[in-house]
């Protein structure tokens, strides 16, 4: 699982790059542009759409460096721990020949961990990096939020700016479009808060030298 998980980590921090770079891009064009900012949906002071989108861009970029770094403490690993950590039955030499062996395949120095037994009950690895990923989650949900909010209308909402059309959003008003990607980036972050309660749920059901609801990981 975890050796699973650190091979998702690059694409994703990828993915989160090219989503700020395109933010950046935004920003760059819309510098010009002033507007009213807000402040519990009332008119605060002024600033730039450029300003807004650099903001959505940072907020995520802050977090990417995190994301690589927590994914770090995934290399450690229990091969070799057998049943409950003491390494019963294993061969001699079967620890550092399996950790050299998933070292070169995956491309990643990895480690056993200093803690067989601990290792071998203890999934709060899975809580820290689940926790990004559910940070990142409320911060994708929360710029959704945003876009959905500045297209609102166009004529009878702020219409600050205007969202690619992706479909028709209604059968019997013509030209009017739903902003459905922001709406379907709400709704995987609620996926992936869900799951994050999820994960610290079943590291939490480990009992004594074992954690039977490691499966709960990969749902």
């Amino acid at each position: 699982m975890r050796l699973a998980v650190m091979s998702q980590c690059a694409p994703l921090a990828e993915e989160l790059q090219r989503l700020c770079r395109s933010f950046d891009a935004k920003a760059t064009e819309f510098a010009p542009i002033q507007k009213v900012g807000r402040t519990q949906l009332q008119d605060a002071v002024p600033i730039s759409l450029g300003d807004e989108f650099k903001a959505f861009a940072d907020a995520i970029r802050n977090d990417i460096g995190r994301l690589v770094q927590l994914s770090k403490v995934l290399r450690e690993v229990n091969l070799g721990g057998t049943a409950v950590g003491t390494g019963v039955n294993a061969p001699d030499g079967y620890q550092k020949l399996a950790i050299s062996y998933f070292t070169e395949v995956f491309g990643t120095p990895l480690s056993s961990h200093k803690n067989l037994l601990a290792a071998s009950y203890d999934q709060s690895v899975f809580v820290t990096y689940s926790s990004i990923l559910a940070r990142l989650a409320v911060k994708l949900s929360k710029i959704s939020n945003d876009l959905r909010i500045l297209s609102s209308g166009p004529l009878a909402g702020i219409g600050e700016i205007h969202l690619p059309p992706v479909q028709a959003g209604s059968s019997i008003m013509p030209g009017k479009v739903n902003p459905v990607i922001p709406e379907a980036v709400n709704q995987v972050a609620y996926e992936i808060i869900g799951r994050d309660v999820t994960v610290t749920m079943a590291a939490e059901a480990g009992q004594l030298q074992l954690n039977a609801m490691g499966a709960g990981y990969l749902l």
